[in-house]
């Protein structure tokens, strides 16, 4: 009786799961399924053609997917569609060579004297986008654009020259687009320059399903940046710049002049808590490097006043906090500002510059940044330390000045997981490839950590013998910022010299680390960009030192944060005076004596903000000097950067790092 009994219970759970399947896949009764129609909108991205298919109410992936004839994981490759599935209003991408495959494939063949009526697919009509304006041909009511990183509702609608009310009434419920998401523009509200620049547009015929290249978009139009044959002399300005200044002081971290010491104890080990009042000398760690920064730009905006430019200047302490940069938005203090230096962290500067690309107001970045996608839709955003790109661009195409070398990438990254270790390595072995012999491999990747299997005790010399060459020069990549990979690799590197011709190609950063013997740099003839960099035996950084001794009683060193304050405030605000809103678009036509920067700005995109790719190049020699390449002057395309130009200087040991009290923490960090 049991056993029937639990026969009896199996199939009748079996029975429910059954039905409850076959209600998820029909219509429940009384309810009328909504019908999918195949949209008549089409358009071709990447050269590949897709149906555009909006979304209706109790429309699901199953019935779409059925309405076109595709799989419902093909839809799902297309398109961005979260754990929730599909919302009413999401605009669908369904590739119509997939649908039409499917199609052909479900043909079942008949006799040749059958004749099936068949819908007429000889031609559909394609609109081609325009660089300018990534928007999809949509009817007569609406465009279709489709959201790129980093733009906002804000940003696209000036892009249309609609108001964001507007574009909210057509979108609505869209209050923050993700990237692939489609927007509703509408047609009678865009303005009369897009309208313009859409007419451009070709209908072209092309047959139903066919994989068309976009060779038909029209480019855009490259920009012309002034190549400097010349400095720029300034003798005299006019008229006045109203600079807004956003550095983190933290002011309330230097207001704090006592702190409770509990490290002492007494005999029976209980903590003594005491009040210690901190030394008029003291300054917060955070500070310091703004602080120098800002005596720099003070001193320039004197100079500047000299010449008889009216500078006004406002200062605001951002800190780290977003709401200080919120706060500075909202009471309209920016509103007025012809010029914005910083903020210094990418998320505030992120913020402040999407801000003032709707007024058209130029920012400046002061600082190295993380953030390699920052300048993406900015266009009056300025970098003015340049990406690790740069950096690269300049590390391999040393190799050029090498043909035959045997090439070594010593890397810290296991797997090259970090993207900058990969970009490099990429950069590397595109290079090694046009220069590289028919006898040789090629570059040769390496991890390489310093320590032995037992991480007791350091064995890089015999890892390292086996990549070398005795018959070819060869070239180590060091590919790494760590400076405990960076100091091992060095000292096994060097120990190898005696057996082999080596030379060393690394980072920017090689050259602040403190425990590296300097002797490898010169023996190894170490090769690196700089950002920046102070020729302190030069004119002008004597005259620098003086006045800055003069004004604040101390000198600066060569890494001190004021050099570099001082070249921002003078290029930019110089450079405004003297050309207005025409040195924003083509900053070369400012090029001025700085002290230790040379600005080569320019952009890929005129949707995106300009960046600075003008480095120095570094060259240690065997007889204790250095040699310093310049980006200036340039002759040459932007992508053969600078390392073909002979050295314009030899300096003796130059002073590297920075000031006494800042020097080895914040110097190279980014942020």
């Amino acid at each position: 009786m049991k056993i029937i009994q639990g026969m009896l219970h199996g199939q009748l759970l079996k029975a429910v799961v059954i039905l409850l399947a076959t209600l998820s896949l029909t219509p429940l009764s009384g309810q009328e399924p909504v019908p999918v129609e195949v949209s008549d909108h089409r358009t071709v991205i990447g050269g590949k053609e897709y149906f555009l298919h909006v979304v209706l109410r109790g429309q699901t992936l199953y019935s779409i997917s059925r309405a076109y004839n595709v799989t419902i994981e093909q839809i799902r490759s297309e398109n961005i569609i979260t754990d929730n599935g599909i919302r009413e209003g999401q605009m669908l991408q369904i590739p119509v060579s997939a649908a039409m495959q499917k199609a052909e494939s479900d043909v079942v063949p008949v006799p040749a004297k059958d004749t099936l009526p068949r819908r007429d697919t000889s031609a559909v009509k394609r609109p081609v986008t325009v660089s300018e304006a990534p928007a999809l041909q949509g009817d007569e009511k609406y465009i279709f654009h489709r959201v790129r990183r980093g733009e906002t509702l804000a940003s696209v609608a000036r892009q249309y020259g609609i108001t964001v009310r507007d574009l909210k009434r057509a979108n609505r419920g869209l209050l923050f687009p993700q990237i692939g998401d489609y927007l509703r523009i509408p047609r009678k509200r865009v303005s009369t320059d897009y309208r313009r620049m859409e007419a451009i547009s070709v209908i072209d015929t092309i047959q139903l399903g066919e994989q068309v290249p976009d060779t038909m978009t029209i480019p855009e139009e490259a920009e012309i940046f002034t190549v400097p044959e010349a400095r720029t002399e300034v003798t005299s300005l006019t008229g006045s710049v109203r600079v807004a200044l956003l550095l983190p002081f933290y002011t309330d971290e230097n207001n704090r002049r006592t702190y409770i010491d509990s490290t002492r104890k007494d005999i029976r080990g209980d903590v003594i808590y005491r009040e210690v009042t901190l030394p008029s000398t003291w300054i917060y760690e955070g500070s310091l490097p703004f602080l120098e920064a800002y005596e720099g730009i003070l001193m320039a905006a004197d100079s500047l006043r000299s010449l008889g430019l009216t500078i006004e200047m406002d200062v605001y302490d951002t800190c780290a906090d977003t709401s200080q940069i919120n706060s500075l938005i909202w009471s309209g203090k920016l509103d007025n500002a012809d010029l914005i230096i910083g903020p210094v962290f990418s998320y505030n500067l992120g913020k402040i510059s999407s801000w003032a690309t709707e007024r058209n107001i130029p920012v400046v970045s002061p600082v190295p940044l993380r953030d390699r996608d920052i300048l993406s839709n900015r266009p009056t955003l300025y970098r003015v330390f340049p990406s690790e790109l740069i950096a690269h661009k300049i590390m391999a195409g040393e190799l050029r000045s090498h043909p035959g070398s045997n090439v070594v990438f010593l890397h810290g990254d296991s797997a090259m997981y970090d993207p900058s270790t990969l970009m490099l390595w990429e950069s590397v072995r595109q290079v090694a490839k046009e220069v590289a012999p028919f006898d040789t491999i090629g570059p040769v990747p390496y991890w390489f950590t310093g320590m032995s299997s037992r991480r007791d005790a350091y064995s890089g010399v015999t890892s390292l013998d086996t990549l070398f060459s005795a018959e070819r020069e060869n070239i180590v990549i060091l590919a790494s910022k760590n400076s405990s990979v960076i100091s091992s690799a060095f000292s096994a590197i060097h120990s190898l010299l005696r057996k082999y011709d080596i030379r060393v190609i690394g980072y920017p950063d090689v050259r602040d680390l403190e425990t590296i013997d300097l002797k490898y740099f010169y023996d190894l003839e170490l090769f690196i960009p700089a950002e920046c960099y102070v020729d302190i035996n030069s004119p002008e950084a004597k005259a620098f030192s003086w006045s800055f001794m003069k004004r604040f009683r101390t000198e600066p060193m060569a890494g001190s944060f004021a050099w570099r304050g001082f070249d921002i405030a003078w290029y930019f605000i110089g450079g405004m005076a003297l050309h207005g809103h025409d040195f924003l678009m083509d900053p070369g036509l400012f090029n001025p004596v700085l002290l230790c920067l040379e600005p080569d700005f320019r952009r890929d995109s005129r949707s995106d903000g300009y960046e600075n790719r003008g480095m120095f190049i570094l060259q240690y020699r065997k007889n204790m000097t250095i040699d310093v390449r310049r980006p200036w002057p340039r002759l040459l395309p932007v992508e053969d950067v600078a390392v073909v130009h002979e050295a314009d200087s030899v300096v003796i040991d130059p002073v590297s790092g920075s000031s006494v009290r800042n020097q080895g923490r914040l110097g190279g960090r980014q942020r």
